[in-house]
């Protein structure tokens, strides 16, 4: 007799809940929930501006265009902002010339955080600017209370989710 797929999806369940709480090197209760958390799918983020950010000319010194992020979703989640650093979660295609501060932090459930993201003064005659954009990762936090970013969120078996925002330069 085949077991139907609503059964077989339970024991599977079941029996990945099992395998991990009947492991010799037994976690914690406070391990083991926090290690599940960081397993979930983070919930979607907002910003605003919601698709790209604009720089106006001159580019002849540094601009600042500002950005919300805000966590409408239940979980605490890490992020950070960075220029192609390692354990960067906020990426840019031009990393000498767009920066992001802050560079990293939590975010708890509902709340929300302002960002500068910076330009550096440039030729745009004398540069490609086409397809610039920056991309925000997220994570949930492994542990619900963690208010100290740590990079290792980013790098290791939890799911992470991006969002790009495109960069328009008006000449």
């Amino acid at each position: 007799m085949r077991a139907s797929p609503q059964r077989l999806c339970s024991n599977t369940s079941s029996n990945v809940l099992n395998d991990h709480t009947s492991n010799t090197n037994k976690a914690s209760p406070t391990t083991a929930t926090t290690t599940a958390m960081a397993q979930l799918p983070p919930e979607d983020i907002a910003t605003e501006p919601t698709q790209k950010v604009v720089f106006n000319a001159p580019f002849d010194k540094m601009a600042t265009a500002w950005v919300v992020v805000t966590n409408p979703g239940t979980k605490r989640i890490g992020y950070a902002f960075n220029t192609k650093r390692i354990g960067s979660a906020f990426k840019t295609t031009k990393p000498k010339r767009l920066n992001v501060i802050p560079p990293n932090g939590t975010l708890g459930a509902k709340k929300s955080v302002k960002v500068a993201i910076t330009c550096d003064a440039f030729n745009p005659d004398g540069e490609d600017t086409e397809g610039d954009r920056v991309t925000v990762k997220w994570t949930n936090t492994p542990d619900p209370a963690a208010t100290v970013f740590k990079p290792e969120w980013f790098q290791g078996d939890g799911i992470v989710r991006r969002k790009n925002l495109a960069i328009e330069y008006n000449v």
